[in-house]
């Protein structure tokens, strides 16, 4: 700063995130705050809070008396079926009993025979209380869907499985005012299910749809659920990660579950030893004439 009388030194002293402080006396004089407010932090959405690198199962697994949409890429959620299979493996090992309903023609009882052997269950066991139903048309998915209060009531499962709900409203021979109605009766069903016996159900579907009747099909259920799980699948190098997002507890992380081969075969190779090597008999001399004449 500079005056009449000559030049006047100023002292600074920068305290961050509280101010500067400021000398303008030569000496010792009194030191005056500047405040300078932080910037406010920017505002995260709940899912990108706690970005977790490996999701726990646990902290997203379904509740009893809710509905819970799981969606993602694939065929109908195809991608999603490996998290969906991970809870049915652990009831059935915990000796519970699981209905799937099997609206996409999918699903393979042999690929939780891997799941169930790494934690020591008898695996005839636990698949004798894996109830399958499949339904090749929408009205056989609407019997089905129908019968349930009265299997549950018999079997008293805490875990309901629907997979590929949307599936068959696809079909040409079904009617755009057919499809909505049946839509909303099943929505509807599942809702009472899962409220009077207190049954955790677990809807399938895509997260997306190119078709614009679908993609409104997907939005009725994901209003009409109370629980939701997103999965998103993401490419590094030629590796393929699913990474899961769950609103409702603001946690995000990658799918950490190993996939298992159902079936390891080995090749059990053993060298011959000189013992066992083939040996030709010799012949003589006049044994190969005699050879050669015939």
């Amino acid at each position: 700063m500079m005056n009449n009388v000559g030049q006047r030194r100023l002292n600074m002293m920068v305290h961050f995130n509280s101010g500067v402080c400021v000398n303008t006396e030569e000496g010792s004089g009194p030191m005056y705050m500047i405040h300078m407010p932080s910037s406010p932090k920017p505002h995260l959405h709940p899912v990108l809070r706690n970005v977790l690198p490996v999701l726990n199962p646990s902290d997203i697994a379904p509740q009893q008396g809710q509905i819970y949409h799981v969606k993602g890429p694939g065929h109908h959620g195809k991608a999603m079926r490996s998290v969906v299979e991970h809870w049915v493996t652990n009831a059935l090992a915990q000796g519970e009993a699981v209905h799937w309903i099997d609206g996409a023609c999918r699903i393979d009882p042999g690929r939780f025979i891997p799941l169930l052997k790494q934690r020591r269950t008898s695996v005839e066991a636990a698949l004798s209380r894996l109830y399958l139903s499949r339904g090749f048309t929408l009205h056989q998915l609407d019997h089905q869907l129908d019968r349930l209060p009265r299997e549950l009531a018999i079997t008293r499962t805490p875990l309901l499985v629907v997979d590929g709900l949307l599936t068959m409203h696809e079909d040409d021979a079904i009617r755009r005012r057919e499809s909505r109605v049946l839509l909303k009766r099943h929505l509807a069903l599942l809702q009472r299910t899962a409220h009077e016996r207190h049954v955790a159900v677990v809807v399938i579907t895509a997260a997306h749809h190119h078709d614009r009747l679908q993609q409104q099909r997907i939005d009725l259920v994901q209003r009409s659920a109370n629980n939701h799980l997103t999965g998103i699948q993401q490419k590094q190098g030629r590796a393929k990660h699913l990474r899961l997002l769950h609103p409702r507890s603001g946690r995000a992380g990658m799918w950490g579950i190993p996939h298992s081969r159902q079936t390891a075969f080995r090749t059990l190779t053993r060298d011959r030893s000189s013992a066992e090597q083939v040996s030709y008999p010799v012949l003589t001399n006049a044994e190969e004439k005699s050879v050669k004449r015939r």
